[in-house]
């Protein structure tokens, strides 16, 4: 039995009663807590000590099976499950803590959670996790001077809390600065990494005009921006302190328990692969591993002395004999291989191979399982006539696809693009890796600075330099979009004398080390935050980074199942040693080796066992191949396969063989990181899965993956010791904010906003797509429905990305009998711009008929709005948003178009599939172009005549767009039209209308009343027939794994000051947050037998987190239109307080 400190309440069914009214209500539209008053629980300290509660193992067990589902996002289930304790234990207080976190982290109204907490801490008021959480909730709640009391009382209780003194200054700032600025010290004194507590010293002491000190604190808020134990505060799990977490009964918050290692060895003996008795491995020779028969189980690729041998792998069960010889296999009759790239390099699911070779190399396509043919010549990939000694095949562009990068003997390296048309481009000159003729001789490839894509450092051939050929290292970081520039201030890493070299984030930091054999010493480069690096020899035993004669290799890789990558060497054997984790120290730990045998040619890591992870096949020089096993003195672990091929809508955004992504474990209380970047430093190149070892726990809670451009996916409760193929989801990257209005019964779906405002879309490398900030957007007629006499709206980011509003307006236009109207809008490609202004009429010119480029009748589809568009066609696989072919409607009228009252309007119904900025760039390189809608009149002798070229279209989700025709162009007596284009745009409606004046249109502008900034999480997205996007606002999706980009967001509340005038003072919102707006309605309706159509006037800007987005993953630049900065400035300096670390 375990004996809990608390006390007995009596009040216990309060919180149930108050959770229910608070959820059955929804809660999102209710107006803030005033900064007053408070239910509180009386009568509770002035009564007897009941006596203490007992808290059995069983309920132990059930707490903690409610934290673990608060690790993993599942905020409901957790509610459920603490509720349940609650009821059941009315006098467990920790329970009723637990249930406030996850009341506030399901609502994300902290003044859900005040009530439960009101309870606890009457009950007991030295409960320190409910005071510091009472304090939060009455914060969030905006019940400042409450949340002050209680922090007065945290900071007492606990004296070296960090958060409890932030949050004590955050209380104080407005009316005691000078107090606020001590405890903002005092935080920093208590966690010396707090940023959040940084940038608030700098903005209160910069308002004092302290300007030497604030900039002391900005400077030391931006060293950590990027630094990996910086600190923030956020109200998200996690990130609300160590008194945020939910509490785990029987355990200390936040401790992990030490799992020992199972009794047994890491590596069997080794044992020679029976079918391979025959092959002879000669000194340096390639040794790979890939599926290269599709059926799950790792094989292997020899390059031996009498040529390659395909070895195919099988159950593991089976042990070595499960390893079948493959003799007949078209690979092994190659001549002069040296060594194997492995991947998917056209994306089809199947792998295939690039073979470096002695001579041009050869690409090996596989298109249909088990059958290969060279198609290096039609795919112009055969490289140099060299021989070409290693090379990595990676998406080094982050465009979809595997671009090589190839090594040469004695010639400078060399960058095969991939086109993406079954072709590749040499571009080793534009980009700089040919090094202007300087030789390298090998290549290490990651991302060095963590900004989400890979850099290249290529490593000069050890030896003297020659004046024409210099010698020596360079790094080259990826500026994106196929642009590089070398480290300016390499330091010694620039002329180290490497012999061999990975990368890997040994201690999951996020940043990533370098650890390379220089000058027979083994060393570890690490890079600071001021961008110099640091150099560090580690030490093998007693012997500092000696490294034995020999050809040497070494290999990073978790070999002990502790979730912790170690470091393999090898020169004439093998050993695994154990990495330190913290920085500072330099002494490696033995942990195995190859024992006693005769010197080995060749090795490397393979995962046979995916329940075991990585064994090691080698061979002896001039040897047969032999396997250590992986031994039964591990710990389990998650073997993770990874696919960028998706079968949805959103297919080719990351690689098909899922290289170069990283993958984030959560187990046990532990962190684990890995990656699915090559790191072995022998001749080519493996594919397998990430192995990642569980550190004795039975399931991961959570994993997380950052796909190679960029897209981050969850996954929940995974099992350790089995293979997991885990595919790119098939889920919308980014979208534009979408807008929901009340119709009476719930919030209803209607569109998306501000595609126009689009910031840093990529046309192509160097040139991005202008924003236009001004939409308005015509409501559905009778959607929205005023509730106590006012219009209620929400503007929302359901996916990753930002919204800047300046303005949000709602006018009232009623329109007379007879009469209709619409709106000039849509997102222009070419001149003229839309208006945004009403365009009023009374006579419709249906299509008698319309036919698409198949001859095929699609008048009933483009007759109404009703969801029901035109079929598109075939779409290019290749990009989304684009059609493989053109994409043709002819509109055929019964009386001519340049004759009736007013001036021809095309008037559409559609939407519209939007390529990303990474599409744009891939098509780019393929010479793919993305062609808006043209539109033609045909003239009276047959001929199509061009009325507007590349005009636009309807911008984005189900809306209405408007073209007027130019009537100088319109030939006389034409009755048809003609749209083309390749953009994926489903027309829902197609129809002319005759714009008149209708001098009797009123307008009223309606008064913006409540305007406020909520976090309320991520409404699910459904894709409809045609891939028509839709929203429901009733339920949510749980995306732990979407990170904000970084800088400076508005804080929560009201925003009516921001976003009342187009004043470039914006309101900046992200993922999972909400602009909730209410208009006061008109007092009376329009008069009899008029109309009343409302419409949405925004200004604002977007901009979603695409890795070629132009600063996607940062809130800055702010967007400008020339309006006097100094009111702008103001305005920010007092709402956009609110930080996001970002990636």
């Amino acid at each position: 039995m375990i004996e809990d400190r608390c006390r007995v309440p009596q009040s216990g069914w309060g919180i149930v009663v108050l959770l229910l009214l608070g959820l059955l209500a929804g809660c999102f539209d209710d107006p803030p807590a005033p900064d007053a008053g408070g239910s509180g629980t009386s009568g509770q300290n002035g009564q007897a000590a009941d006596p203490p509660f007992r808290v059995t193992a069983e309920l132990v067990s059930e707490n903690n099976r409610g934290a673990g589902l608060m690790e993993q996002y599942e905020y409901s289930k957790a509610m459920a499950v603490f509720q349940k304790l609650v009821d059941d234990n009315p006098g467990w207080l920790d329970a009723k803590v637990n249930l406030a976190i996850a009341v506030l982290q399901h609502t994300q109204k902290g003044a859900s959670a005040v009530p439960i907490l009101e309870e606890v801490v009457a009950a007991d008021p030295d409960h320190a996790e409910a005071t510091y959480c009472l304090g939060i909730s009455l914060f969030h709640a905006a019940r400042i001077g409450q949340a002050e009391v209680q922090f007065q009382r945290a900071v007492k209780q606990d004296p070296r809390d960090p958060h409890s003194a932030y949050f004590l200054a955050r209380c104080l700032e407005d009316d005691h600065s000078a107090e606020a600025i001590e405890w903002y010290q005092k935080a920093l004194q208590l966690e010396p990494y707090f940023q959040s507590a940084h940038y608030r010293c700098w903005d209160l002491l910069r308002q004092e005009k302290k300007y030497e000190e604030s900039g002391r604190h900005m400077e030391e808020f931006s060293l950590l921006r990027n630094h990996p134990l910086s600190v923030i505060f956020d109200y998200k799990y996690t990130l609300m302190g160590a008194k945020g977490l939910a509490i785990r009964a029987g355990l200390s918050p936040g401790e992990v328990q030490p799992v020992k290692r199972p009794e047994g060895p890491l590596f069997e003996p080794p044992a020679e692969i029976a079918s391979a008795g025959s092959v002879r491995m000669p000194a340096g020779a390639s040794l790979t591993t890939c599926d290269i028969n599709g059926d799950g189980y790792q094989d292997l690729f020899l390059v031996a002395a009498d040529g390659n041998h395909v070895l195919l792998g099988s159950d593991p069960t089976r042990g070595l004999d499960g390893f079948s010889m493959d003799k007949d296999h078209p690979l092994a009759a190659v001549p002069d291989v040296v060594a194997p790239l492995w991947g998917d390099f056209d994306n089809d699911g199947l792998v295939d191979v690039y073979l470096c070779r002695r001579g041009p190399n050869q690409l090996w396509r596989q298109s249909k399982a088990g059958e290969w043919s060279d198609v290096t010549a039609k795919a112009k990939a055969a490289g140099d006539d060299a021989e070409t000694i290693d090379g990595v095949c990676l998406d080094l562009d982050h465009d979809a696809d595997l671009d090589l990068l190839l090594i040469h003997r004695d010639k400078p390296a060399q960058l095969l693009n991939n086109n993406r048309d079954g072709t590749f481009e040499d571009i080793s000159a534009k980009v700089g890796v040919d090094r202007s003729g300087a030789i390298s001789a090998s290549t290490v490839v990651a991302d060095f600075d963590g900004d989400r894509d890979l850099d290249i450092l290529l490593l000069g051939p050890p030896g003297k330099a020659d004046e024409a050929k210099p010698v020596g290292n360079v790094l080259l970081w990826n500026d994106r979009s196929w642009r590089y520039h070398a480290e300016k201030t390499p330091g010694q890493l620039a002329g180290a004398p490497f012999t061999a070299a990975v990368a890997g984030d040994v201690d999951a930091d996020g940043q990533v080390e370098l650890y390379a054999v220089d000058s027979a010493s083994l060393v570890r480069w690490t890079r600071k935050p001021d961008g110099k690096w640091d150099k560090m020899l580690l030490g093998f035993g007693a012997t500092t980074g000696a490294i034995g004669e020999g050809t040497v290799r070494i290999a990073l890789a978790d070999v002990t199942g502790d979730g912790r990558v170690e470091l393999l060497v090898g020169t004439s054997g093998w050993s695994a040693w154990v990495l330190p984790a913290d920085l500072e120290k330099f002494d490696l730990l033995d942990l195995a080796d190859s024992g006693e045998h005769d010197p080995l040619g060749t090795w490397t890591t393979v995962v046979i066992d995916h329940a075991r992870g990585p064994a090691v096949v080698g061979a002896t020089v001039d040897g047969p191949p032999m396997v250590w096993a992986a031994g039964s003195g591990r710990h389990r672990f998650f073997s993770i396969a990874l696919s960028g091929k998706k079968k949805g809508r959103y297919r080719e955004r990351s690689n098909a063989s899922g290289l170069g992504n990283t993958v984030l474990v959560r187990a046990g209380g532990r962190t684990f990181r890995g990656d699915s970047l090559p790191a072995d430093s022998g001749a080519g190149q493996s594919l397998q899965p990430v192995a990642m070892g569980s550190a004795g726990a039975e399931r991961a809670d959570f994993l997380k993956i950052i796909w190679s451009e960029g897209v981050t996916q969850a996954r929940l409760n995974l099992a350790a010791g089995v293979r997991h193929v885990i595919e790119e989801e098939d889920k919308m990257p980014t979208s534009c904010p979408v807008l929901f209005a009340w119709d009476g019964t719930g919030y209803r779906f209607v569109s998306d906003l501000l595609a126009v405002g689009g910031m840093g879309y990529l046309v192509e490398p160097g040139t991005y797509a202008p924003s236009d900030p001004t939409e308005n957007f015509l409501l559905p007629a009778g959607l929205a429905r005023p509730v106590d006499g006012r219009f209620r709206l929400k503007l929302t980011e359901p996916m990753p990305e930002l919204t800047y509003l300046d303005r949000v307006g709602l006018v009232a236009w009623d329109v007379p009998p007879g009469w209709q109207m619409v709106l000039d809008e849509r997102l222009a490609t070419a001149l003229p711009d839309p208006t945004g202004r009403p365009i009023t009429y009374r006579i419709a010119q249906d299509p008698e008929r319309v036919t698409n480029e198949r001859g095929e009748d699609v008048t009933s589809r483009v007759r109404s709005v009703d969801h029901r568009a035109a079929e598109v066609g075939r779409l290019d696989g290749r990009f989304l948003g684009r059609l493989a072919g053109e994409h043709v409607l002819v509109m055929e009228f019964s009386e001519p178009l340049d004759r009736g009252p007013g001036r021809p309007v095309l008037l559409a119904d559609g939407w519209v599939e939007f390529p990303y900025s990474q599409t744009a760039f891939s098509a780019w390189q393929a010479k793919a172009a993305f062609e808006p809608p043209t539109l033609e009149a045909r003239d009276a002798n047959g001929n199509w005549v061009e009325l507007a070229a590349s005009f636009g279209y309807p911008g984005g989700m189900p809306r209405q767009m408007a073209l007027p025709l130019p009537t100088d162009r319109l030939p006389q007596g034409t009755t048809a039209l003609r749209l083309r284009t390749n953009l994926e745009i489903y027309w829902d409606r197609l129809t002319v209308i005759r714009s008149e004046d209708c001098p009797e249109l009123a307008r009223r502008e309606m008064k913006l009343v409540v305007a406020d900034l909520r976090e309320s999480g991520f409404m699910v997205r459904q894709l409809k027939e045609q891939f028509r996007p839709h929203f429901d606002y009733t339920t949510r999706a749980a995306h732990p794994e979407i990170i904000d980009p970084e800088g400076f967001y508005t804080r929560f509340g009201a925003v009516e000051e921001l976003v009342g005038t187009a004043d470039d003072a914006v309101a900046i919102f992200g993922p999972g947050e909400e602009i909730h707006v209410e208009f006061e309605a008109p007092e009376s309706g329009p008069p009899k037998g008029w109309t009343r159509r409302l419409v949405l006037e925004t200004v604002g800007w977007c901009k979603d987190m695409d890795l070629y987005t132009g600063n996607g993953s940062t809130v800055g630049p702010l967007p400008e239109t020339g309006r006097p900065v100094e009111p702008r400035d103001r305005l920010h300096r007092r709402f956009n307080t609110r930080y996001q670390r970002g990636w």
